[in-house]
């Protein structure tokens, strides 16, 4: 029984000559471990960087712009519908991912309210990329072929596409 205390008290106490002998197996079996999985987070890491290398170097310039944007009214919409939806398409077709994500709807901003006086200023158009906004918003262009128009009622040229 003396012999079993003294060999627990060693090996729970420390050795003056350093930690336990199956103690420095278990840490390098831990840090090889540790050490494996830094070298493949680092090899993907690197994996990444040189696939946005080649993204990058394969990217194509955006696109010009289908229209001239027109220039806001003094209030800082659109002084028609015609023109919300101009700057719809001038935005929409100068890059890539409106020109494949934007519908292009225009509603005015002025609503009639009861009990306020008439004004002036009743044209206040603006744009969205979709109808979320709801019913009053209504489609700037009107496509007939999807196949052959673009979302911004212009034909598509099958051997140059904007937007590839």
């Amino acid at each position: 029984a003396t012999a079993t205390a003294t060999r627990l008290e060693l090996v729970a106490a420390p050795s003056p000559l350093g930690p336990h002998p199956t103690k420095p197996r278990a840490r390098s079996c831990a840090a090889a471990a540790t050490m494996a999985r830094l070298a493949a987070a680092l090899a993907a890491l690197a994996w990444c960087v040189v696939d946005a290398k080649v993204l990058r170097s394969q990217q194509q310039p955006p696109p010009e712009p289908a229209a001239e944007a027109p220039e806001k009214a003094k209030d800082g919409g659109f002084g028609s519908k015609g023109d919300a939806c101009m700057a719809c398409k001038a935005s929409g077709t100068a890059s890539c991912a409106m020109f494949k994500s934007c519908v292009c709807y225009a509603t005015n901003g002025h609503f009639s309210v009861g009990g306020v006086p008439n004004p002036t200023d009743t044209a206040h158009f603006a744009w969205a990329c979709g109808n979320e906004g709801g019913s009053k918003y209504e489609l700037c262009f009107a496509v007939s072929n999807e196949l052959y128009q673009d979302p911004f009622g212009d034909k598509i040229d099958p051997n140059n596409l904007k937007c590839p």
